[in-house]
């Protein structure tokens, strides 16, 4: 588990989209439960990540997988970038 930690919320991305695909909605709300978790208050984004997170799991509930991807594939593809930029050299930790 060598991964950053911006690596470990692009892999958490990667398996609500899968999740999305596989029109698992029980799988999507866990892993959106799990991003919920994983946030810090004391930063401002995550009222608004909170908020659209819990939007994704109505979605889930109404089975629309495809807005969820909507919302979501913009967000993972920013995180990937942060993450990047965050690499000195853009090496990546191996993980």
């Amino acid at each position: 588990m060598n991964a950053s930690p911006l690596r470990l919320v692009v892999k958490l991305y990667d398996l609500v989209l899968q999740a999305t695909y596989q029109k698992d909605a029980e799988r999507v709300k866990d892993v959106l439960a799990t991003l919920i978790e994983s946030l810090n208050f004391d930063y401002e984004p995550a009222g608004e990540l909170f908020q659209l997170y819990q939007y994704c799991q109505d979605l889930a509930r109404k089975e629309e997988y495809e807005e969820i991807r909507e919302i979501l594939e913009p967000l993972r593809d920013a995180w990937e970038a942060a993450d990047k930029k965050e690499q000195p050299n853009g090496d990546s930790v191996s993980g």
